[in-house]
Parts: C-alpha cells; sequence; structure tokens
C-alpha cells in the first residue's frame, strides 16, 4: 500500500479515535493502515544506509583511526575535551543537560546521542548538518566545545597518526589544506560512529509478536502485554505520526513547544541557509559524491525553502525513539529529566505560546492520557533499548 496512503488514513483514524475516546464505537485496534504502519517499526537494517559521499564510510581502516581520534582530547585546543566527553557511556551522550566544553564554557544544546546516528538524515538538533561526517567538524571547530582548527588537528595528526593518515588518503596531514584536513578527519569519525549502533531491542520481539498474532486472526490481542502501549503509541498518544518507521524517526523538524527562549531558540530557520551554502555540504566540493541522492537534498531544500520557512520557526529535529531510555535528559534543552517528564509535555500540549519560538506544528494537542496509558508508555520506550551491534 502507498505510505502516503497510509498516513492519510492514520491520521483519519487518529482524530476519529480522539473523537470517539471512551466509546464502544472506536474501531478495533489494530486497523490494516496501523498494521501495515507497526510493520515499518522493526527489522532495522544491520548497517546504517550507504553514504556516498563519504568513499571511506565502511572501511574497517578509516574507522580504527576515527576511534582514535574519537578518544584523543588532544585534538582540542585545551587538550581535555574529545568527543568522547559529550558522547560516552552506554547512551553516547552525557547525563546533564549541556556538556562541558574548552575553558568552562558548557554547550547550547543537549548533545545528540551517537548511538545509531548514521540512520540519520540530517544531524544536530536544529539541521545544520547534512551528513555525519561533515557534523564533526562543527564540535571540533565550536568555541564552546573543543575550540580547535586545522592547525591543532594537523599537529596531532603529524605526530601521532601519520603513517594511518597516509594510507588512507595517500599524503601526510602537513600536504594537506585546512578544509580538506577537517573534512578528511570528519569522514574517518563517520566511519567510527557507524559501528556504534544498537539495534535489536525487546521491542522488536514485541511487535513482531503482535503482528504474527493480528494476522492469524487472534481474538485475544487485547491480553497483549505490549497491547495498551501500543495502543497508545498509534492513537491516544499519537506518537506514530512523528516517530515511524524503523528508525522511529520522520526525519523531518517540529515545533513541539519545548521551553526556550535562548540564542538557538530559532531552530532550523536560524540555519537551513548556512547548510545549503556550506562549503562541506554534500554537494560541496569535499564530498566525494556530489550529484548523488545525498546532494540532491540540497537542491530540494532550497526549491521549498520559501513555502517551508513558517514551519522552520522553532522547529527541532524528531530525534529517533531507539535507545531513548539511555539517553536522558530529553529534548534539545536537556530539561527533561525523565521520560515520565516527556510525556507529560505531550499530554499537556507543549507549553504555551511565549514559552517558546514560532508556532506549534498542529499535532501538538493535549491529549488526555490517563495514568496506565502514560505507564504503558513508559514501558514501550524502555523496551526500545537495543543491544550492542556486531560491526
Amino acid at each position: 500500500m502507498n505510505v502516503n496512503r497510509l498516513s492519510a488514513q492514520l491520521a483519519s483514524l487518529l482524530v476519529m479515535g480522539l473523537l470517539a475516546s471512551g466509546c464502544e464505537s472506536e474501531e478495533p485496534f489494530p486497523s490494516q493502515a496501523e498494521l501495515e504502519l507497526m510493520r515499518e517499526l522493526h527489522t532495522m537494517p544491520r548497517r546504517p544506509p550507504g553514504d556516498t559521499t563519504n568513499r571511506l564510510a565502511n572501511s574497517p581502516e578509516a574507522s580504527a583511526l576515527g576511534f582514535l581520534l574519537f578518544e584523543d582530547p588532544r585534538l582540542s585546543s585545551c587538550r581535555t575535551v574529545a568527543c568522547k566527553s559529550c558522547h560516552d557511556g552506554e547512551g553516547k551522550t552525557v547525563s546533564e543537560p549541556t556538556a562541558l566544553g574548552c575553558n568552562g564554557n558548557r554547550t547550547g544544546r543537549n548533545p545528540p546521542s551517537t548511538l545509531n546516528a548514521d540512520y540519520n538524515r540530517w544531524f544536530m538538533w536544529d539541521g545544520r548538518s547534512d551528513r555525519l561526517w561533515n557534523q564533526a567538524i562543527l564540535p571540533m571547530t565550536s568555541p564552546v566545545e573543543m575550540d580547535s582548527n586545522a592547525t591543532i588537528v594537523r599537529e596531532e595528526l603529524q605526530s601521532r597518526y601519520l603513517e594511518q593518515y597516509q594510507q588512507l588518503f595517500g599524503k601526510s596531514p602537513a600536504e594537506t589544506g585546512d578544509d580538506e584536513l577537517l573534512a578528511n578527519v570528519g569522514k574517518v569519525l563517520q566511519a567510527y560512529e557507524r559501528t556504534t549502533n544498537r539495534l535489536d531491542s525487546p521491542f522488536d520481539e514485541d511487535v513482531k509478536r503482535f503482528i504474527a498474532a493480528a494476522d492469524s486472526g487472534s481474538t485475544t490481542l487485547e491480553d497483549d502485554p505490549a497491547y495498551l502501549g501500543l495502543k497508545t503509541y498509534f492513537r491516544k498518544g499519537q506518537c506514530i505520526i512523528c516517530h515511524k518507521g524503523v528508525t522511529m524517526s520522520d526525519n523531518l523538524f517540529h515545533n513541539i513547544g519545548v521551553k526556550d527562549t535562548g540564542p538557538g531558540a530559532q531552530g532550523q530557520s536560524a540555519t537551513i541557509e548556512g547548510v545549503l551554502d556550506w562549503k562541506f555540504n554534500a554537494k560541496g566540493l569535499y564530498s566525494d559524491d556530489r550529484n548523488g541522492l545525498d546532494a540532491s537534498r540540497i537542491d530540494s531544500t532550497r526549491a521549498t525553502l520559501a513555502e517551508k520557512r513558517a514551519e522552520m520557526e522553532g522547529a527541532f529535529k524528531t530525534p529517533t525513539l531507539r535507545n531513548i531510555a539511555l539517553t536522558a535528559p530529553y529534548m534539545h534543552t536537556g530539561e527533561l529529566a525523565t521520560l515520565e517528564d516527556v510525556i507529560e509535555l505531550y499530554n499537556k500540549g507543549g507549553e504555551e505560546p511565549g514559552a517558546f519560538h514560532g508556532t506549534k506544528t498542529d499535532t501538538i494537542k493535549k491529549l488526555d492520557l490517563d495514568s496506565e496509558e502514560k505507564a504503558a508508555l513508559v514501558k514501550l520506550l524502555e523496551s526500545m533499548t537495543g543491544a550492542p551491534a556486531t560491526p
């Protein structure tokens, strides 16, 4: 069935379900449209999608060097902050709302987890990066994070990683220009980060079991331990609108009314031109495939920029829900400490106007979840923690 048609059917079902909440006439769960969307929620590909803009994306040698650089604080100007500083532990992020960078500075936002990172389509909360390798350049050169530059990075590569670098790029760091050097470092970091995945979760097994029972015509679906969580996810909680597919993200940007009046509250609207014109983007000089699918998104996004501008105000990326129990605190501000807090934010329909920039996405409404439905959603989210994947 056509995905757009499925989405339209599901939207209709959600409206009907909300209107009929508590009524005997509510359609039995799951409907055929919901069942088809449910089939897309499991069976993650064993590796992230290919990235032709980085010829080294799947290179074991590049991954090995990437791991060493990921853990090396000498790449920072203060020589105390590495990529690992913000992306460590089971959740590959930090346990505080923001992270500590060089010279006592703190990041403006909660660091996104690097778990399953290269399954994403856009990177950073505001989408100012379109590939994982160019994303790595941003914290490396940010004055409040690693505060580094090509000179610092080159010195470290030349003194400690010369042989590995030469084998991958055919020349020494000393023979590499500044921008190319940063791009090359980003590419080996991507090769490593593509291996830091957690995939198979209890949730996947629950969904498979539930689908099999539904397909068999079972009349006891309501007895399944995942029944209320899944039903709430699809209907009253409306989670499926944005958290769909195997990554449980629509890979888009939405304003959900998260409290934020800081300098970065504009979200995607403040950064979109920057990524479209960025010399490191998928269509730029340092891409290994300037005419491929990833590069084409630059053109398609530019073509729709004017009509989409209003939607970008205060909009932030839909994060994956996979491994969500490992990555607290939540939201781009890191202000919500628990999954219960997240559900409460959605339940009340986001914050009131004035507490954030722009206008909330029209699907963000009060949900009126009861305590059982909230608890079922928390349990469902906790079941999405995957096992470490073998590279």
